[in-house]
Formats: C-alpha cells, structure tokens, sequence
C-alpha cells in the first residue's frame, strides 16, 4: 500500500533505512549507541567492555539528576498513593500533581500542563493547534504550520499528522526573512500562521528570540517553542531561553513546551499556554493527556524538589557553574559562541564521524556521533553536552581529546 501524497511529503521511512542502517549497526557494535551502562559515577561511567570513560552526552546540564535533595524527594512515597495511579488522567489526577503544575505555573507566568514527556506534549498539543481551536477562545481558524528546518525530530514526525488540518510549510534554520515571506502568503490565504522552532537546538544554537518575538507582534502571528534544552540553564527564575526575554505573563500568542528531564534535572515534560481556556481545552482534548496516566509519584516528588532549588538559590549558583564549564570549553578550543551547554564539532562523513567517536572512546570519552538521518548526508558530526558537575580536568582531557582527533582526520 503506498502512503498518501501528504505523507510522503513529509516522511520516507524505507529510504532512510536503507541510507543509514550499515552506518547504525556499526555505532551499536562500537558502543557509540544504544549502549547499555553498567555502573556510574558522577559523570563516570562503566561501559559494558569495562572501560571506564566520562560521559558528556547527559543533558542534566546543572547536575541536578544527582543532587541529594532530588534523590531523597524521589524516596518520598508515601504508602497510601502508592508507586503510581494507574488511570487515565481524564478520569483522575493526583493532588502532588496538581501541587506541582500550579507551581511551576508560578515559577513559568504561564499555565502549565506537566506529562510523561516532552514528545507526549507535542503529540497532545499539536493537531489541536493544527486545527486551529488554540487562536481564539469558542471559535476555529485555519492554520499554517511554518517548521524551522532544525526543529526538533519529535515535532518534525507529527507533520504528516498536522498536515490533514493545517497548510505545512518549512523555512531555513533562523531564516525570519523566509518566515516572513511564508506569514505573508499564509495571510493572504487566510491563514493564521504559527512558527515551530526550538529555543536551543539539540545539534547546536540558539533561535533568535528577541527577534522572533518583535516579529511575531509586528505581523502577527503565533509562536510554538520546544524549550526543552533551555528550562533551568537560563533566565534568572531558569524560565529558559524563551521566557526569560519576555516581561511578565507569558503572551497570548505562545505556546511553550519544556523538558523536566534535561537541565530540570528529574523526569517529565510539559507545555505552558496563556489562558485557562486553552489549558482546559489541551485537558479535554489532547489525545496524551486524556488517556494515559501522569507522570509517577517519584517524578512528581523529584520536580517539586527542583522548584524549591529554584527558589534557594542553588539553580542560580550552578547555572554560572555551568558558564564556566563552557567558557574554559570555548578557549581551549579556540571558539568564541553564544552560550551553550551544546557545543557541535563537525566532521563531514559518516564513516569520519563514526571513526572519531571509536578514537574519542579509545581516549576515555563519550560524545554522541550524529549522523543521517539525524542530520543531512555528509554533515555528520561530533555532540558534547557540557554540564557544571563536569570537573576542570574532564573539560581538558576532553578538548585535548578533540583536538587530537580532528587532527588525524583532517
């Protein structure tokens, strides 16, 4: 059966198999993926040959996974809640949920949704918009969908899905003058159009913001934001990338998604909208939400630790940790970036990128090899996830690592 032409527009499942499966099984047999860890310490880990190695793939940026006061909340259940609730949350919730939302409502100046994960959010949140029931309280509008190229692969799969309700269209990475271009024709069509990015990008850099943002008021149209490296590590209540050049409440016109398992530190996601209408809506009608169980009593426990390391200073300390960390990566190797806790080394082919990820092992380092489908074909390349319980000497072993490789295979 051949897929539709919607579909096939936007997903082709066979040729990508087939381009990088060779390429896969050997990043398996070289424990560059899917990799199974057989102890830890701090950003050491034991891999299943036994070689010791530091690990800079984490996305826990502020080490917040293995901070006492995360740990020993995670313990707290008690034994009349049980491990989980095991029901839809259409049907039931758990008041330490609720407890957490509205907090996290408080610390975003936004209202908040929390779910299992970030992917669950998009998958929820999404074909709503596409329907165009988000824009304006009792009423719909037909939408166009703009995806920033580089936007993330879990939004970026849901295409196929918006496309039965919504015009998709897709820019150049940060190209506003395209997005203004595709805002202007979704007008004329009479559309209303949203812009899908991401604050930080999982391979690297930032979205304009403050750009996005002024152009987003200036034609008017909404914005969709996966935040999700950016919560925590940013802003000085971490309220990310996103939400930490905007003053006061969260605009009408977006919607935010974020990630309480990366900086946040403990396991979970979520979405932030302005306006009780569309949180009742995304709780009535998103398809995640509505049939499957919220996030368990230990995830729910270890977030509101969090919150409270928000509120004492701790977040703060360790996000200027944290810069340090990358200011010393930056210098060493000799790069001079926007901050970031992702940090991108280019390499051009897949069997370079696969041999320096083997050589960077070798050397007693970990760093994701990214390569087809994950990016475009001979654009392969090395990721490193910096985070503040990296030691000076991890971050120097590291580059000097790097360097090493970049220079037998250039």
């Amino acid at each position: 059966m051949k897929p539709s032409a919607s579909a096939a527009k936007h997903r082709n499942t066979p040729f990508v198999i087939t381009e990088s499966s060779d390429r896969f099984r050997r990043a398996v047999q070289s424990h560059l993926m899917q990799v199974t860890i057989k102890g830890r310490n701090g950003k050491h880990v034991l891999l299943p040959d036994d070689r010791d190695v530091v690990e800079f793939v984490n996305c826990s940026y502020l080490g917040l996974d293995v901070h006492p006061t995360v740990i020993e909340a995670s313990k707290s259940v008690d034994e009349t809640w049980g491990m989980n609730f095991c029901c839809a949350r259409s049907r039931f919730s758990i008041e330490p949920q609720r407890e957490l939302e509205e907090e996290l409502s408080e610390l975003y100046r936004g209202r908040v949704i929390t779910f299992p994960s970030t992917t669950a959010a998009h998958i929820s949140v999404m074909p709503l918009l596409a329907s165009g029931v988000l824009v304006e309280e009792g009423a719909s509008h037909r939408m166009c969908l703009i995806f920033d190229q580089f936007a993330h692969s879990s939004m970026q799969y849901l295409k196929p899905v918006v496309a039965a309700e919504a015009t998709v269209e897709t820019v150049r990475h940060n190209a506003l003058d395209e997005l203004e271009q595709q805002v202007l024709r979704a007008r004329e069509r009479g559309e209303v159009p949203v812009y899908i990015a991401d604050g930080i990008y999982s391979m690297g850099g930032l979205c304009p913001v403050r750009e996005l943002l002024d152009l987003a008021e200036r034609l008017d149209f909404y914005l969709y934001i996966d935040d999700a490296h950016g919560m925590t590590i940013f802003g000085d209540r971490g309220e990310g990338v996103v939400l930490g050049e905007v003053d006061g409440d969260a605009p009408d016109r977006l919607i935010l998604t974020y990630s309480l398992s990366k900086g946040y530190g403990a396991y979970g996601g979520g979405l932030l909208v302005a306006g009780e209408w569309r949180e009742r809506l995304i709780r009535s009608y998103g398809q995640i939400y509505a049939f499957s169980a919220a996030q368990t009593f230990q995830a729910v426990h270890a977030c509101r630790a969090v919150v409270g390391l928000h509120h004492d200073g701790t977040v703060k300390r360790l996000q200027g940790v944290l810069r340090e960390r990358v200011t010393l990566y930056d210098e060493l190797m000799g790069e001079r970036l926007p901050f970031s806790p992702i940090r991108m080394i280019p390499i051009g082919g897949e069997e370079d990128a696969l041999r320096a990820g083997e050589q960077l092992l070798d050397a007693g380092y970990y760093a994701s090899v990214v390569f087809f489908p994950i990016v475009r074909r001979g654009a392969a390349q090395l990721r490193v996830c910096i985070a503040a319980n990296h030691t000076p000497d991890d971050i120097r072993g590291l580059t000097a690592a790097l360097q090493r490789v970049r220079t037998s295979s250039a």
